[in-house]
């Protein structure tokens, strides 16, 4: 005993050194098609691979519901955008990929791509794979982003692919109708099957079995717009031949999730406004519940554009987003939005302003209003896409919190200078009731810069809340979330600036910078911008704000591996990857 004791430890020892581990190097990358041999990397271990299985319940309890690591839209099948690898700053500069031209203090390159919004970087076998509309599917050296091979499946790539780590295999859909599976090490295609329509949702991978939908004839006409058709399937991993398929009478736009409730659930959002819970093994439909949503009158009229459901296995719910009306934006007065009962009340009263839903896993009732009232980045009159999807934490005690962008009137600057956008904010809530508490972010200091006057998307690493606007990216630390913090903007649960990283600074600012590492130790300006921006990292030294000149919304925030590395895609396309002093799998 004493000597499988002894074991143990030493395999938790292994496990959290390769978690700490982390190679620096520097690099700005520009794109190419070209495709080169891919150079063998290393790649962090995750708990689960590094320990055998048997021994996980005796160290540290019950598994949690996903392996550690960032192999799909949002990290994991339940789509809780959030990984428990604990960060320490301060962070480091490691590459940057389709960015500057030639490196350095510059604006894009001339071959510049600008990815659309639904990719998010993934990672696996040491690289980072991102698709683009060009119908490429890029894999990047994820220790100095060089590109190490690409390949074409056709159509336009429009979503996050999906790695499987066992089968060492890329899963990605395209607006061809297919979906495809790649060779991980060499891009090399090994199959695919035709859905029968585009996709234009990320593939969600559960163990071996692949869920992808599409969407067909769609109805650009808003005010007579009628369910447009589409399919949804289960693919066999190894081979990609079909499980089962469900037909929901509707086209499918959002990206699936996962629950283990109920033997196992595949959870849809449909274009007839419905969101339905399928079973895993068979497709068969266990309940369906129609809910609120506007219609994105920019991207075909789509009502669940750029989300997916996120699952709280702990409470039993899953969380979903649908479009929200820019014209709804002004109501309630702001004098009606200082507390939590008044927008409970306002959104109950007023179902249709409702764009945040709790269902219950069993049987998809709403288990309550949620105070959050809808908004997001837009810009004349209309929203770019879905409100941010919320972000669920797994704390150290086993129970589940969710992090939100919310709108509050006590989060306004000022009472001059307030309106129903200006009182953006960032709250945790208790998913059991949907109270939530204030977090510290500084709104729109020039110190840490989140600006929530825009609500963007947000990930986490364990306390780390990583926050993505137009602008830039932040995140802080939260360093006191005791029950006595967060009832009112004056008391907020505590944090820390943790890192920035501005788009486009001006030239002529920041004479202390240092080019070779992207870094501005003061505060800084962008052209033609009144914002002041606080130290960090940048991406462009540019007399054009490039945020500008290749503009797709943050609908998703960074994606971070294992070893803590932050990937963040800019609005513009580019992707810095940034590493923490340290890291470790808890």
């Amino acid at each position: 005993m004493q000597a499988l004791l002894r074991l143990v430890a030493g395999l938790c020892l292994i496990s959290i050194l390769a978690a700490c581990a982390y190679t620096p190097s520097i690099a700005v990358i520009s794109p190419t098609n070209q495709e080169i041999s891919p150079t063998p990397t290393t790649t962090g271990s995750t708990l689960s691979q590094t320990i055998p299985r048997a021994f996980l319940p005796l160290i540290i309890g019950p598994p949690p519901p996903s392996p550690i690591g960032w192999y799909q839209l949002a990290g994991n099948p339940q789509r809780t955008s959030y990984t428990p690898v604990i960060v320490q700053g301060p962070y480091r500069f490691r590459w940057i990929w389709n960015g500057p031209a030639g490196g350095g203090d510059a604006g894009p390159a001339s071959d510049h791509l600008t990815l659309p919004k639904g990719v998010q970087p993934v990672i696996g076998n040491g690289l980072v794979f991102v698709g683009h509309s060009d119908g490429i599917v890029r894999a990047l050296r994820t220790s100095n982003g060089t590109l190490a091979w690409s390949r074409s499946v056709g159509g336009q790539v429009l979503g996050t692919v999906a790695y499987h780590p066992g089968l060492r295999r890329v899963f990605v859909g395209s607006t061809n109708g297919r979906i495809y599976s790649l060779n991980a090490t060499d891009g090399t295609i090994i199959g695919s099957y035709d859905v029968g329509g585009p996709i234009e949702m990320s593939p969600l991978l559960v163990d071996d079995v692949v869920y992808v939908g599409s969407i067909t004839n769609n109805n650009q006409d808003c005010a007579n717009y009628r369910a447009t058709s589409g399919q949804f399937v289960a693919l066999n991993a190894a081979d990609l031949t079909l499980r089962w398929q469900y037909n929901p009478g509707a086209g499918i736009l959002a990206s699936p999730a996962y629950t283990a409730a109920n033997g196992g659930m595949v959870i849809i959002a449909a274009e007839d406004k419905t969101v339905r819970a399928l079973r895993a093994s068979n497709g068969s439909l266990v309940w369906s519940r129609t809910v609120n949503a506007g219609r994105d009158p920019r991207r075909k009229c789509v009502a669940f554009p750029d989300t997916y459901p996120a699952i709280s296995e702990v409470n039993g719910v899953a969380m979903i987003r649908s479009y929200f009306m820019w014209d709804l934006t002004w109501a309630p007065p702001i004098s009606q939005t200082d507390t939590l009962a008044e927008i409970r009340q306002f959104l109950t009263q007023n179902p249709t302003y409702q764009s945040f839903f709790v269902l219950d896993l069993a049987n998809g009732q709403p288990r309550y209003v949620a105070p959050v009232l809808g908004g997001g980045i837009g810009n004349g009159g209309d929203y770019y896409s879905t409100p941010p999807q919320a972000v669920i934490r797994r704390l150290s005690d086993g129970s589940e919190v969710a992090y939100v962008t919310w709108r509050n009137s006590q989060s306004c600057l000022s009472p001059s200078n307030c309106d129903n956008r200006e009182e953006g904010a960032v709250g945790e809530m208790n998913i059991s009731n949907g109270d939530i508490r204030f977090i510290d972010v500084d709104k729109n200091g020039w110190q840490w810069r989140i600006p929530v006057d825009e609500l963007g998307s947000m990930t986490m690493a364990s306390d780390a809340l990583f926050y993505s606007h137009w602008m830039g990216m932040a995140a802080v630390k939260i360093t006191d979330r005791s029950p006595s913090r967060g009832s009112s903007v004056s008391n907020p649960i505590l944090t820390s600036k943790l890192i920035a990283v501005s788009n486009t600074i001006r030239p002529g600012t920041c004479d202390q910078r240092d080019s070779t590492q992207h870094y501005c130790p003061t505060s800084h300006f962008a052209n033609d911008d009144s914002y002041q921006l606080g130290p960090g990292f940048y991406i462009y030294y540019a007399s054009q704000n490039v945020y500008d000149r290749f503009f797709t919304p943050p609908v998703f925030g960074p994606a971070i591996d294992e070893n803590g590395v932050v990937y963040w895609k800019s609005v513009d396309g580019a992707i810095i990857a940034l590493e923490p002093q340290s890291a470790t799998v808890p």
